[in-house]
């Protein structure tokens, strides 16, 4: 497998509740397994954006039990990191019930650290023992493993905690007249179709599954918030997670699948206009960060959406336009955290995303002249990068109207 189609199958990965407190349950779970022993103290590093990600997010079968801290303390306790970012599927009364014992014990620190990357550093110690693991960059990249001063991993260089790239000095990417044969070069690996596939199946049953918190018509705008709101809501359901994740994997396939589906246009095609959703997904995240400081859901699988329709109406010579449409309208949506609300972050980047589409198919495009827009999707792109280090200020804020309620 080359590593274009390697990047892309590293990005998906099936997730029960919201990626940042698995990410954490994930880590504490590790550290828990190599320690061996009841813990006497547990110090918990974690970047800001993470931990607000963390701070109002449902975590499966948990009831009112959210955070970094409960998410620690319930990976702690099942111990089994083998699950990754699906462990919560093993969350049950009995381990809810043990973690509330431990956490009786006031044994956890938590230090809040200002990076630009994402950072799950987690120390046990015991009577006989002491383990630190790092999950750094991506929220399944274990960095750091380190058994009583026993360095079994080391992985943290520039290179391997850098955000992820999708490809390294190559443009082209950019260009939707690429795309068809990117998804092509995609499509014939058969380990991304099935898993792409599987994708498509976890994420249009959790659609499905959300309907229960919908009173609309049920458009696909509305699907997509009733998923997200279900999995925020820590709803026990599975979904497929794209680029660090569940809400960008719901956003960018939901749509495209079910236009594919409506339209009797077959597997195939399903399975490639999802492809080219995901591709601009993971490529518009590794601008901004697994863990970033703007809705991941609107910048990147938003976009998402507008690919992977266009190419199934044959239309990508109109991507560079519908998305310049789309970003004017919703650009400047700073991330205030995972929580229920994002539902309706996602219902805006379905129905805005669908609107720029018809707007552009009408004649009507909005001028690259105009603000932060540029003439090329890339230079959009580049120009919307420069506010990065702007809009990572609010994170401070955020965190501290969240533990003001």
């Amino acid at each position: 497998m080359d590593a274009f189609t390697q990047t892309i199958l590293n990005s998906l990965e099936v997730t029960s509740g919201c990626t940042e407190p698995a990410a954490i349950a994930f880590c504490a779970s590790l550290v828990a397994k190599h320690l061996g022993e009841d813990p006497k103290t547990i110090h918990l590093k974690i970047d800001q954006r993470t931990y607000k990600n963390a701070f109002g997010a449902g975590i499966p079968n948990a009831g009112d039990l959210r955070g970094s801290e409960w998410a620690l303390l319930f990976g702690f306790i099942m111990r089994c990191p083998e699950k990754r970012l699906s462990i919560y599927s093993g969350l049950n009364a009995s381990t809810i019930n043990s973690a509330i014992e431990l956490r009786n014990r006031d044994l956890i620190t938590t230090e809040l650290l200002d990076l630009d990357t994402l950072l799950i550093d987690i120390t046990a110690t015991g009577t006989h023992h002491t383990v630190e693991a790092a999950i750094q960059a991506s929220h399944t990249h274990v960095a750091r493993l380190i058994v009583d001063q026993q360095v079994l991993i080391d992985d943290t260089g520039p290179e391997a905690t850098a955000p992820s790239k999708i490809c390294d000095d190559d443009t082209s990417i950019y260009l939707p007249a690429k795309w068809p044969d990117m998804v092509e070069k995609l499509f014939a690996d058969e380990t991304l179709r099935s898993v792409v596939r599987e994708g498509i199946d976890y994420n249009m049953a959790a659609a499905e599954h959300g309907r229960k918190y919908i009173h609309g018509g049920g458009g696909v705008d509305e699907l997509v918030m009733g998923a997200i709101y279900a999995r925020m809501n820590g709803d026990s359901i599975a979904v497929m997670s794209c680029a660090g994740s569940g809400n960008k994997g719901l956003t960018a396939m939901i749509p495209v699948a079910a236009y594919a589906r409506n339209n009797q246009l077959g597997e195939v095609l399903e399975l490639k206009g999802v492809m080219v959703s995901v591709l601009l997904t993971v490529l518009i995240t590794s601008r901004f960060g697994e863990v970033s400081s703007v809705c991941g859901a609107q910048y990147a699988a938003g976009a998402g959406i507008i690919g992977g329709l266009l190419y199934l109406k044959n239309r990508l010579d109109l991507f560079s336009g519908a998305y310049n449409n789309f970003i004017s309208a919703i650009g400047g949506g700073f991330c205030d955290g995972a929580k229920g609300s994002c539902s309706m972050r996602g219902n805006v980047a379905v129905s805005t995303a669908l609107t720029s589409i018809n707007h552009a198919e009408n004649g009507f495009i909005v001028s690259g002249r105009d603000g932060f827009l540029g003439d090329t999707f890339k230079e959009t792109l580049d120009h919307l990068a420069q506010y990065n280090p702007i809009v990572a200020r609010f994170e401070r804020e955020t965190i501290d109207i969240l533990r003001n309620k």
